[in-house]
């Protein structure tokens, strides 16, 4: 953590939650140095320097980046290699080195491009190490963000042969100092994982809850006797659509194996019951139910 304390500015590029929480658990953690926010509406940025989330705020990406060692790049996945593009062009002939990181849920395809941008301009000056907290929430915006956001939150970096490692190590600080537990994967093995255990339960989350909602007869609706167990298994499908469907195409392949298996295993359920074997349905979930009170224990969960 003291790689981290060493540095002049860092810069974050989108104060929204998830940079926003980083800001304010930087200035949580004593971080020495100057926080900058950066962005294109000024309204969001004003409000992101009143909560204490940056020190300074710019619309302007060369003042941004001037005297920065590090920028956080927190745009949706499929826009993060256009900020790249944009800081390569921008730093130019900067003399001294800067570190580029994200927050983003996909990997794989993000992390091609840009190694491609880097090595088509044959810049040394630009480094990038792919990251993802495993943390958040179904508000968005600055104002949902907070400093704990991360504290024993699983921090993934992805990083490939090409990496620097003084960078890695540099990200991997980035994360501890705000509470995080880094972990390396590769990007392919991040997609495969992160598309099971996050981005599969959002999509069937969303599927139950419109497939609920159009469940009706004349005078009511499936909806009006929904309750928490209903809430509590549809509750992350309020996430932002704009964010979920760049999510979704940017890990597609991913997806769209897991979703075959997802068929699968419903059309082997749908042969249980059609056939009414009890002892299998009572085994699958039984399964299950072991499955989820291991994960509460590992939790801390009762």
């Amino acid at each position: 953590m003291e790689q981290v304390q060493q540095l002049r500015r860092i810069t974050i590029w989108g104060v929204g939650l998830i940079g926003g929480s980083i800001g304010l658990a930087l200035k949580k953690n004593r971080f020495q140095g100057q926080r900058v926010g950066l962005g294109r509406n000024i309204g969001r940025l004003e409000t992101a320097r009143t909560l204490n989330a940056v020190d300074v705020i710019t619309t302007d990406l060369a003042e941004g980046l001037q005297e920065t060692d590090l920028v956080v790049l927190c745009p949706p996945v499929n826009l993060v290699p256009m900020f790249v593009e944009r800081i390569i062009e921008s730093v130019g002939t900067h003399q001294s080195q800067i570190v580029l990181t994200d927050v983003g849920s996909t990997k794989s395809t993000m992390v091609r491009a840009i190694e491609t941008q880097l090595q088509a301009h044959g810049t040394d000056t630009v480094r990038f190490v792919g990251g993802h907290p495993m943390a958040g929430s179904h508000e968005t915006g600055v104002g949902a963000a907070h400093a704990t956001l991360f504290e024993n939150a699983t921090c993934i970096l992805t990083p490939t042969e090409n990496t620097d490692p003084d960078a890695l190590k540099l990200i991997e600080n980035l994360w501890e100092f705000v509470g995080g537990v880094p972990r390396r994967l590769s990007p392919e093995i991040h997609d495969l994982l992160i598309g099971a255990a996050s981005h599969l339960p959002h999509l069937i989350a969303s599927i139950l809850t419109n497939t609920v909602a159009n469940i009706e007869t004349e005078d009511s609706k499936a909806l009006n006797f929904t309750a928490t167990g209903f809430q509590d298994t549809t509750r992350i499908a309020a996430g932002s659509p704009d964010l979920w469907t760049n999510i979704f195409t940017q890990n597609s392949d991913v997806l769209l194996s897991l979703i075959d298996d997802i068929i699968t295993n419903l059309t082997e359920f749908k042969t249980l019951l059609q056939t009414d074997n009890l002892a299998e349905i009572e085994r699958l979930l039984l399964e299950a139910q072991v499955t989820v009170e291991k994960r509460k224990k590992e939790f801390g969960g009762v």
